[in-house]
């Protein structure tokens, strides 16, 4: 009877120490996807400035900056 015991142990064990592996998986996890998050938000606020500061540029002088560049769509799809 006491082999009952011990692999009812064993097996509580083992449940625990998977349940720990997953909470701290999911933790890493959770601080990996807040990193990029704030990332993304950091690149997109500088982008914002940068286009902020073309516009700017553009309505005091009426010209567009020499290094402003766009790209026109294909017109490979007109007959």
């Amino acid at each position: 009877m006491w082999y009952v015991f011990y692999n009812q142990a064993k097996a509580e064990r083992m449940k625990s120490r998977a349940q720990e592996k997953y909470t701290n998986k999911l933790a890493s996890t959770r601080r990996i996807a807040e990193e990029k998050r704030a990332k993304a938000e950091v690149n997109l606020n500088e982008q914002a400035v940068k286009t902020s500061e073309k516009a700017d540029y553009i309505r005091r002088t009426g010209h567009l900056p020499s290094s402003f560049s766009f790209k026109l769509p294909s017109t490979s799809w007109c007959w």
